[in-house]
């Protein structure tokens, strides 16, 4: 008895092998072979229009911007600013991976099974402050930061510009209530934008990972002197009008960054496994009749 239950154990597993097997061949066999040019990543291949904007964006030009060639050639060409002006700095030799902040400084090297499996990807604001690092500062006492809004939210990193056509435009996909309300306002009607004072220039010029507008968002006493300087508010009404922001809405939640219109691919193991249990069941269920056939030949042979 338990031999034959031993016998039909094995015909099932002759039956669950091949089928399990065969998605995984399926797999392999649809994988597309990842084209290298010179040991790097040809990326424009299925990503052409991310490789566009970026060529064209500060990342794609940051080695070789006018602006920073001159700055950089007039402090003596330090080495240091290569660390975020290129990808895969060698501060012991010198050397660098290529110019500029390439696919890699983001993406991480290329996957094996890319692009069945997705590219590895840093969308964190660590990323991005080890570079930007006075703006990541200004950002860490942001209400954005408060409500984990990074800077991906705002601007695209492969164009490096904003996600939106003016700022104002980007802080109206938030902040509904409040851009609504300023369309109506006295500054609204000056020609004045939410940059103009939320963005305000920053105290020192831009460089050294600093951007050209303040990242705390607040507005700063100097800011509203640059139109005010010779007016004086009266206390009752500068009153009223905290009591009236005290009602407005606060920041409206922002879209989450690790979204992606891209599905996640699925492992082709989890259809191994249903597969070979089928296998073995449908193994199982013939085995009887396999039995008896087996038996059967064998007896016409002898």
């Amino acid at each position: 008895m338990l031999r034959r239950l031993l016998r039909r154990v094995a015909m099932a597993v002759l039956f669950a092998l091949p089928v399990a097997a065969f998605p995984m061949m399926l797999a392999r066999a649809t994988r597309s072979p990842q084209a290298q040019s010179d040991g790097q990543p040809q990326c424009e291949t299925c990503h052409a229009a991310f490789v566009e904007a970026w060529s064209q964006g500060a990342h794609g030009r940051a080695g070789q911007d006018p602006a920073f060639r001159e700055a950089w050639e007039a402090q003596g060409r330090p080495s240091t600013c290569m660390g975020c002006h290129t990808t895969g700095y060698d501060p012991a030799t010198g050397m660098w991976l290529g110019d500029g902040v390439r696919c890699e400084a983001c993406h991480g090297p290329i996957a094996d099974e890319h692009p069945v499996e997705p590219m590895p990807t840093d969308r964190s604001v660590d990323l991005c402050g080890s570079c930007h690092i006075e703006t990541r500062f200004e950002w860490q006492v942001s209400k954005h930061r408060q409500v984990e809004l990074a800077c991906i939210g705002c601007h695209d990193p492969h164009a490096t510009a904003l996600r939106a056509e003016t700022a104002s435009d980007l802080c109206a996909k938030c902040h509904r209530e409040r851009a609504s309300s300023f369309a109506h306002s006295a500054h609204s009607q000056q020609g004045l934008s939410c940059g103009d004072c939320h963005l305000g220039p920053t105290d020192s010029g831009p460089g050294e990972g600093h951007a050209q507008r303040d990242h705390s968002f607040n507005v700063r006493l100097s800011t509203c002197n640059t139109c005010h300087v010779y007016q004086m508010h009266n206390p009752a009404q500068g009153q009223a009008g905290l009591e009236r922001t005290a009602q407005v809405m606060d920041l409206a939640s922002a879209e989450a960054s690790g979204l992606s219109a891209e599905p996640s691919p699925v492992s082709p193991v989890g259809f191994a496994t249903l597969a070979g249990l089928v296998g073995m069941a449908t193994g199982m269920i013939l085995a009887p009749w396999l039995e008896r056939w087996y038996r059967r030949l064998r007896d016409e042979n002898e």
